[in-house]
Protein backbone atom coordinates (compact mmCIF):
# COMPACT_ATOMS: atom_id res chain seq x y z
CA UNK A 1 0.00 0.00 0.00
CA UNK A 2 1.43 4.04 -0.90
CA UNK A 3 0.66 6.11 1.78
CA UNK A 4 -1.17 9.55 2.70
CA UNK A 5 -0.88 11.41 5.74
CA UNK A 6 -3.84 12.65 6.70
CA UNK A 7 -4.22 15.70 9.05
CA UNK A 8 -7.17 18.20 10.71
CA UNK A 9 -5.68 21.42 11.64
CA UNK A 10 -7.17 23.69 14.46
CA UNK A 11 -8.40 21.45 17.02
CA UNK A 12 -9.32 23.56 19.88
CA UNK A 13 -9.31 26.39 18.04
CA UNK A 14 -13.43 26.60 18.19
CA UNK A 15 -16.44 24.25 19.08
CA UNK A 16 -17.23 23.68 15.76
CA UNK A 17 -13.85 22.54 14.69
CA UNK A 18 -13.67 20.08 17.57
CA UNK A 19 -17.41 18.40 16.59
CA UNK A 20 -16.15 18.20 13.37
CA UNK A 21 -12.71 16.37 14.09
CA UNK A 22 -13.66 14.49 16.24
CA UNK A 23 -16.50 13.02 14.06
CA UNK A 24 -13.73 12.77 11.09
CA UNK A 25 -11.52 10.73 13.59
CA UNK A 26 -14.31 8.17 14.26
CA UNK A 27 -14.92 7.66 10.55
CA UNK A 28 -11.44 6.81 10.40
CA UNK A 29 -9.92 8.38 7.71
CA UNK A 30 -7.89 11.55 9.70
CA UNK A 31 -4.98 9.91 11.64
CA UNK A 32 -2.81 12.98 12.79
CA UNK A 33 -4.78 15.70 14.80
CA UNK A 34 -2.82 19.22 15.12
CA UNK A 35 -3.52 20.99 17.95
CA UNK A 36 -3.70 24.67 19.24
CA UNK A 37 -2.62 25.76 22.58
CA UNK A 38 -3.87 28.76 22.76
CA UNK A 39 -7.31 27.96 21.19
CA UNK A 40 -9.65 28.50 24.22
CA UNK A 41 -11.71 25.18 23.78
CA UNK A 42 -8.52 23.09 24.55
CA UNK A 43 -10.29 21.68 27.39
CA UNK A 44 -13.15 20.21 25.53
CA UNK A 45 -10.86 19.04 23.01
CA UNK A 46 -8.92 16.76 25.88
CA UNK A 47 -12.24 15.58 27.14
CA UNK A 48 -13.18 14.16 23.24
CA UNK A 49 -10.39 12.53 22.26
CA UNK A 50 -6.60 12.92 24.48
CA UNK A 51 -7.90 9.42 25.01
CA UNK A 52 -7.23 7.96 21.98
CA UNK A 53 -4.24 5.70 21.52
CA UNK A 54 -5.20 5.51 17.38
CA UNK A 55 -4.19 8.94 16.90
CA UNK A 56 -1.04 10.68 15.92
CA UNK A 57 -1.42 14.12 18.06
CA UNK A 58 0.65 17.30 16.94
CA UNK A 59 1.84 20.50 18.71
CA UNK A 60 0.26 23.07 15.84
CA UNK A 61 3.08 25.90 16.99
CA UNK A 62 0.41 29.14 16.56
CA UNK A 63 2.05 32.81 16.62
CA UNK A 64 -0.62 34.63 15.14
CA UNK A 65 -4.61 34.93 14.93
CA UNK A 66 -5.66 35.89 12.11
CA UNK A 67 -9.35 36.82 12.17
CA UNK A 68 -10.93 39.88 13.10
CA UNK A 69 -13.28 39.27 15.75
CA UNK A 70 -11.77 36.08 16.79
CA UNK A 71 -8.43 36.76 18.80
CA UNK A 72 -6.13 34.69 20.73
CA UNK A 73 -2.67 35.53 22.90
CA UNK A 74 0.09 33.47 24.17
CA UNK A 75 0.09 30.56 26.43
CA UNK A 76 2.92 32.43 28.36
CA UNK A 77 2.87 35.12 30.41
CA UNK A 78 2.61 38.85 28.15
CA UNK A 79 5.30 39.83 29.89
CA UNK A 80 7.76 36.76 28.59
CA UNK A 81 6.69 37.19 25.12
CA UNK A 82 6.30 40.90 24.66
CA UNK A 83 7.80 41.39 20.51
CA UNK A 84 5.16 38.54 20.12
CA UNK A 85 1.98 40.62 20.90
CA UNK A 86 0.30 43.74 19.12
CA UNK A 87 -0.35 46.56 21.98
CA UNK A 88 -4.00 44.60 22.57
CA UNK A 89 -1.86 41.74 23.88
CA UNK A 90 -2.59 39.38 21.33
CA UNK A 91 -0.81 37.52 18.67
CA UNK A 92 -0.75 39.53 15.64
CA UNK A 93 -2.65 39.20 12.73
CA UNK A 94 -0.58 37.38 9.77
CA UNK A 95 2.79 36.15 10.38
CA UNK A 96 4.25 38.14 7.72
CA UNK A 97 3.73 40.95 10.02
CA UNK A 98 6.47 39.56 11.56
CA UNK A 99 8.58 41.51 8.67
CA UNK A 100 7.87 44.68 10.10
CA UNK A 101 7.48 43.54 13.61
CA UNK A 102 10.85 41.12 14.44
CA UNK A 103 10.35 38.55 17.45
CA UNK A 104 12.77 37.63 19.66
CA UNK A 105 13.82 33.86 18.68
CA UNK A 106 14.20 32.94 22.33
CA UNK A 107 10.99 34.09 22.93
CA UNK A 108 9.04 31.88 20.37
CA UNK A 109 11.19 28.96 22.15
CA UNK A 110 9.64 30.33 25.55
CA UNK A 111 6.30 30.28 23.94
CA UNK A 112 6.77 27.09 22.20
CA UNK A 113 8.10 25.09 25.43
CA UNK A 114 4.29 26.99 26.87
CA UNK A 115 2.57 25.84 24.34
CA UNK A 116 3.79 22.25 24.65
CA UNK A 117 3.55 21.85 28.19
CA UNK A 118 -0.21 23.06 28.45
CA UNK A 119 -0.67 20.42 25.39
CA UNK A 120 0.99 17.60 27.55
CA UNK A 121 -1.20 18.79 30.94
CA UNK A 122 -4.37 18.45 28.79
CA UNK A 123 -3.68 14.81 28.30
CA UNK A 124 -2.49 14.75 24.64
CA UNK A 125 0.68 12.60 23.90
CA UNK A 126 2.45 14.88 21.54
CA UNK A 127 4.40 13.01 18.42
CA UNK A 128 4.87 15.57 15.75
CA UNK A 129 4.84 19.08 15.62
CA UNK A 130 4.09 21.51 12.72
CA UNK A 131 3.20 25.44 12.65
CA UNK A 132 0.19 27.67 12.10
CA UNK A 133 0.73 29.52 8.90
CA UNK A 134 4.56 29.04 9.02
CA UNK A 135 5.48 31.68 10.70
CA UNK A 136 9.05 30.51 10.02
CA UNK A 137 8.93 32.01 6.49
CA UNK A 138 9.34 35.52 7.68
CA UNK A 139 11.38 35.44 10.98
CA UNK A 140 15.24 34.74 10.01
CA UNK A 141 16.78 31.52 11.84
CA UNK A 142 13.81 31.06 13.36
CA UNK A 143 13.60 27.26 10.74
CA UNK A 144 16.91 26.31 12.43
CA UNK A 145 16.02 26.93 15.91
CA UNK A 146 12.62 25.53 15.33
CA UNK A 147 14.56 22.25 13.74
CA UNK A 148 17.06 21.98 17.06
CA UNK A 149 14.08 22.35 19.35
CA UNK A 150 12.02 19.92 17.69
CA UNK A 151 15.00 17.42 17.94
CA UNK A 152 15.56 18.24 21.40
CA UNK A 153 12.16 16.74 22.27
CA UNK A 154 11.97 13.90 20.19
CA UNK A 155 8.78 15.72 17.92
CA UNK A 156 8.32 14.51 14.24
CA UNK A 157 9.23 17.39 12.51
CA UNK A 158 6.49 18.33 9.67
CA UNK A 159 8.43 19.94 7.35
CA UNK A 160 9.87 16.38 6.40
CA UNK A 161 6.64 14.81 4.87
CA UNK A 162 4.96 17.48 2.34
CA UNK A 163 4.21 16.25 -1.29
CA UNK A 164 0.70 17.83 -0.99
CA UNK A 165 -2.37 15.78 -2.48
CA UNK A 166 -3.47 17.49 -5.55
CA UNK A 167 -6.71 19.39 -4.99
CA UNK A 168 -7.28 20.29 -1.69
CA UNK A 169 -10.04 18.48 0.16
CA UNK A 170 -12.58 16.71 -2.63
CA UNK A 171 -16.00 17.52 -2.77
CA UNK A 172 -17.16 14.24 -3.24
CA UNK A 173 -16.41 10.29 -3.76
CA UNK A 174 -16.34 10.96 -7.53
CA UNK A 175 -13.57 13.59 -7.51
CA UNK A 176 -10.86 12.12 -4.62
CA UNK A 177 -11.36 8.34 -7.02
CA UNK A 178 -10.55 10.61 -10.21
CA UNK A 179 -7.22 11.90 -7.98
CA UNK A 180 -6.32 8.81 -6.55
CA UNK A 181 -6.30 7.39 -9.65
CA UNK A 182 -3.87 9.77 -10.78
CA UNK A 183 -1.31 9.74 -8.29
CA UNK A 184 2.36 7.83 -8.97
CA UNK A 185 4.18 8.75 -6.05
CA UNK A 186 4.69 6.51 -2.74
CA UNK A 187 3.16 8.89 -0.40
CA UNK A 188 1.19 12.26 -0.26
CA UNK A 189 0.41 14.88 2.89
CA UNK A 190 -3.50 15.11 2.77
CA UNK A 191 -4.23 18.46 4.89
CA UNK A 192 -7.75 19.56 6.23
CA UNK A 193 -9.62 21.56 8.59
CA UNK A 194 -12.65 20.58 9.23
CA UNK A 195 -15.61 22.58 11.29
CA UNK A 196 -19.13 22.38 11.54
CA UNK A 197 -20.99 25.54 9.67
CA UNK A 198 -21.77 27.69 12.90
CA UNK A 199 -22.40 31.42 13.58
CA UNK A 200 -18.97 30.78 15.74
CA UNK A 201 -17.46 29.74 12.39
CA UNK A 202 -18.58 32.93 10.37
CA UNK A 203 -17.05 35.24 12.96
CA UNK A 204 -13.77 33.79 11.70
CA UNK A 205 -13.29 35.99 8.83
CA UNK A 206 -11.14 39.04 7.85
CA UNK A 207 -10.46 41.52 5.06
CA UNK A 208 -9.02 38.69 2.78
CA UNK A 209 -11.54 36.14 4.12
CA UNK A 210 -15.30 35.99 4.12
CA UNK A 211 -16.36 34.67 7.37
CA UNK A 212 -19.24 32.99 5.78
CA UNK A 213 -17.48 31.09 2.82
CA UNK A 214 -14.96 30.07 5.45
CA UNK A 215 -17.71 28.20 7.13
CA UNK A 216 -19.47 26.80 4.68
CA UNK A 217 -15.72 25.66 3.26
CA UNK A 218 -15.05 24.13 6.25
CA UNK A 219 -18.22 22.69 6.76
CA UNK A 220 -17.98 20.92 3.66
CA UNK A 221 -15.04 19.80 4.28
CA UNK A 222 -16.02 18.19 7.16
CA UNK A 223 -19.22 16.43 5.85
CA UNK A 224 -16.83 14.89 3.45
CA UNK A 225 -14.26 13.73 5.77
CA UNK A 226 -17.15 11.95 8.12
CA UNK A 227 -17.62 9.16 5.15
CA UNK A 228 -16.91 6.07 6.83
CA UNK A 229 -15.64 4.33 3.11
CA UNK A 230 -12.63 6.41 2.54
CA UNK A 231 -10.42 4.01 3.58
CA UNK A 232 -12.10 1.54 1.68
CA UNK A 233 -11.82 4.11 -1.30
CA UNK A 234 -8.48 4.83 -0.53
CA UNK A 235 -7.48 1.09 -0.57
CA UNK A 236 -8.87 0.31 -3.69
CA UNK A 237 -6.13 2.56 -5.49
CA UNK A 238 -3.64 0.88 -3.65
CA UNK A 239 -3.20 3.42 -0.54
CA UNK A 240 -3.76 3.52 2.70
CA UNK A 241 -4.27 6.77 5.21
CA UNK A 242 -1.50 6.81 7.75
CA UNK A 243 -0.05 8.16 11.00
CA UNK A 244 3.45 10.24 10.77
CA UNK A 245 5.14 7.82 13.02
CA UNK A 246 3.81 5.48 9.91
CA UNK A 247 5.46 7.64 7.20
CA UNK A 248 8.70 8.20 5.58
CA UNK A 249 9.81 11.45 5.47
CA UNK A 250 10.75 12.98 2.28
CA UNK A 251 12.37 16.35 2.49
CA UNK A 252 12.39 19.70 3.89
CA UNK A 253 10.43 23.10 2.75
Amino acid sequence: MRRIITRADDYASSRSANAAIARTVEAGFIKNVSIMAPGPYLAEAAQLMAHRKDICFGFHMTLNAEWDNVRWGPVAAKEQVPSLVDRAGYFYQDPSLFQHHPPSLQEILIECEAQLDKLTAAGFNISYADSHMLPERFIPGLQAELDRWMEAKGLINHRYYYNFFPGGVPDGAESFERVLGGLTDEQYFFLSHPALYSEEMVQCGNAQVDGEELARGRDQEAAFLAREDLNEISERWGFCAVRYDEAVPISGV
